[in-house]
C-alpha cells in the first residue's frame, strides 16, 4: 500500500534567484501534488531536516486561506513561528475546495510521518 511522501527536488540556480538548492513537495498516495515548501534549502540534507522539523510541529502551524489577485483563485499557506513553510501547489476556484485541499495536505503530512521508518529516505532528489 502506498503512502503520502515527501519528494526532495533539486532546484538549479536561475538568474532571478541568488542560489540553487532544494525544495520539497508532498505527494499523495496517488502521486498528486498536495503542497510544497515555500523556502529553498541549501541542499537535500537541509531540506530533509526541515521536513522532519515540520512534521513534528504540524499541530503548531497556523493555516490561512486567501484570495489571489484578480483571478479570484483561493490559496492556502501554513505558517510556523510567523514564517510561511508550506503553500498550495495551485489556486482553487472555490474557498471550500481550498479548505478541503489544505486538510488533505495536513493529513498527508501526518501519514507521511507515520509511514517513515527511522533511517528510511524521505524522497529522491530529481
Amino acid at each position: 500500500m502506498k503512502h503520502p511522501r515527501f519528494l526532495i527536488v533539486s532546484r538549479p540556480s536561475r538568474p532571478d534567484r541568488s542560489a540553487s538548492g532544494a525544495v520539497w513537495r508532498l505527494l499523495g498516495a496517488n502521486n498528486r501534488h498536495l503542497g510544497q515548501s515555500e523556502e529553498t534549502f541549501r541542499d537535500a540534507a537541509a531540506c530533509r531536516a526541515a521536513i522532519e522539523q515540520y512534521q513534528h510541529r504540524l499541530a503548531d502551524g497556523r493555516a490561512t486561506l486567501c484570495a489571489q489577485g484578480g483571478g479570484g483563485l483561493w490559496l492556502w499557506k501554513l505558517e510556523l513561528d510567523g514564517r510561511t513553510v508550506a503553500a498550495s501547489a495551485r489556486g482553487y476556484r472555490r474557498q471550500r475546495e481550498c479548505q478541503y485541499n489544505l486538510a488533505r495536505f495536513l493529513a498527508g503530512a501526518r501519514a507521511a510521518a507515520d509511514a517513515a521508518r527511522p533511517g528510511a529516505p524521505l524522497g529522491g532528489a530529481g
